[in-house]
């Protein structure tokens, strides 16, 4: 997004800085500038078309593409006519994306489903057009199975990927399934690469075994007969090439503006690639055949299993600090209106003590045991946790000594004869006054200390839950 203010505000530099004949040159420079891109693109060539008919004569009509293209713009749909806004983290979720947090806590549907949802309408359009492009090509190369098999086995690697590096913030593996196409499209110009060149590489290899006096009988200056060469099939010629580089080189700058060129998304490309240098090495002469597809992707859910298990069940903080910052607001609320009923004369002082004692402790103790008890708790919440755990020692220690103060300072006075105002009774009651103010004096440091503790927590409490590619 900076970089597309920064050439908005050169644009309207331009605009102030040239005049108006200058603009009109300039305008008509652009104008027969596209002009002749849009003749060059339609003009017809024949490499091209004839590699377009050799791909639909092994497979007539897409499907998976097709399929991909119609599910992703479905879940958009939804979620442009639904009651949230497109965007908003609950949005998301709602229609499958990932959050550590839910995810790796029963929900591992969300590692597939993400690979279908989008941010935004511009993050949609690129995606699907990009889809379009290099889907028509390698659906037909490489076949429906292998085709499917990486857009799926990509957008689960990259929800990995973001679920470990960003555990409290919602992703979406949408671009990371595309980046695995491009790493499938990349494996198998790699073949087609290697198997043009193996012809060359026997050739060189028979003269060498010729001069070193190990040449075949009847082998000739041109070559070794023993050597047999890979039929290459369809070639992906270097205009078509050339295009869907163009469109790779878009995508690409897209997602690096957009927050989507991360290490999940080429986690996504490494599994495309390592896909395609299994399955696709003879692409061009023949589809993959089904077991090895299969097993290919058999292993990549192993391996997604194997990743998973150390994520398994990272701990949702939100709701136990909003329980602490819930508790500590309602048992204040208790203890107050007690508190006003006792100077009314309506409560006795140890019916007071007994509410913090027996109600207010060991509500804040549960709380405190339920913070205890989590487990794998994200490196950014850990602090959050450490201090409201501290919060809540404070606060018990702080309703301990206002029970010890309320206890002390409301005792029956002396009475009887021996209570006498003589000098005994007065020092003893001048030492009860002086305990009396030390516990009262305890309780309220006590209190100020857990107030500010909580005050810190309550300012810390985790926020709405952040978009992985808006947070950047």
């Amino acid at each position: 997004m900076n970089f597309i203010f920064l050439l908005l505000v050169f644009a309207g530099l331009a605009f102030k800085l040239t005049s108006p004949a200058d603009r009109a040159r300039y305008l008509g420079i652009a104008t027969d500038f596209l002009r002749q891109l849009k003749v060059a693109s339609q003009q017809p060539r024949p490499e091209n078309e004839s590699f377009r008919g050799a791909l639909r004569a092994r497979t007539r009509d897409l499907f998976v593409t097709p399929a991909l293209l119609t599910l992703n713009g479905a879940v958009f749909t939804a979620m442009l006519f639904g009651s949230g806004a497109i965007g908003d983290p609950d949005t998301l979720l709602g229609m499958g994306a990932s959050i550590g947090t839910r995810t790796t806590n029963g929900e591992w549907w969300r590692l597939l489903t993400s690979a279908f949802v989008h941010i935004g309408m511009v993050h949609l359009i690129v995606n699907l057009a990009v889809l379009a492009q290099v889907g028509a090509v390698l659906e037909r190369l490489v076949g429906r199975l292998a085709f499917g098999a990486v857009y799926v086995a990509a957008g689960v690697f990259t929800a990995l990927v973001n679920i470990s590096s960003h555990p409290v913030e919602v992703t979406v593996g949408a671009s990371g399934a595309i980046f695995g196409l491009y790493g499938l499209l990349l494996a198998a110009v790699i073949w087609q690469t290697l198997n043009q060149a193996q012809p060359l590489l026997a050739q060189i290899a028979g003269r060498l075994r010729r001069l070193a006096g190990k040449a075949v009988a009847g082998a000739d200056e041109s070559g070794d007969p023993g050597e047999t060469s890979v039929d290459p099939g369809v070639l992906i010629p270097a205009i078509a090439l050339k295009r869907l580089g163009y469109g790779a080189g878009l995508f690409l700058l897209y997602s690096a503006m957009s927050g989507f060129a991360t290490a999940a998304e080429f986690t996504g490309l490494i599994v495309g690639l390592g896909y395609g240098l299994v399955v696709a090495r003879r692409a061009g002469v023949e589809n993959p055949a089904p077991r090895p597809v299969g097993a290919v992707l058999a292993a990549a859910v192993v391996l997604a299993v194997a990743c998973a298990i150390p994520l398994r069940n990272i701990a949702n903080v939100r709701p136990e600090i909003t329980r602490v910052v819930a508790t500590e607001e309602r048992t204040a609320a208790t203890y107050q209106a007690a508190s006003d009923a006792f100077r009314k004369g309506r409560i006795s002082a140890e019916a007071l003590a007994q509410l913090a004692e027996r109600k207010i402790l060991p509500e804040l103790q549960a709380v405190e045991a339920r913070l205890t008890a989590l487990r794998n708790v994200p490196s950014e919440h850990q602090p959050l946790v450490t201090d409201a755990r501290a919060y809540l020692r404070l606060r018990s220690q702080a309703w301990r000594a206002r029970v010890d103060a309320i206890r002390k300072t409301n005792m029956d006075p002396l009475r009887g004869s021996e209570r006498s105002m003589d000098a005994s009774w007065r020092i003893q009651a001048q030492e009860r006054f002086k305990s009396n103010q030390a516990a009262m004096g305890n309780a309220e440091g006590a209190e100020r200390a857990s107030l500010e503790a909580f005050q810190r927590v309550k300012g810390a409490t985790p926020p709405p839950v952040p978009v992985l590619a808006e947070a950047r």
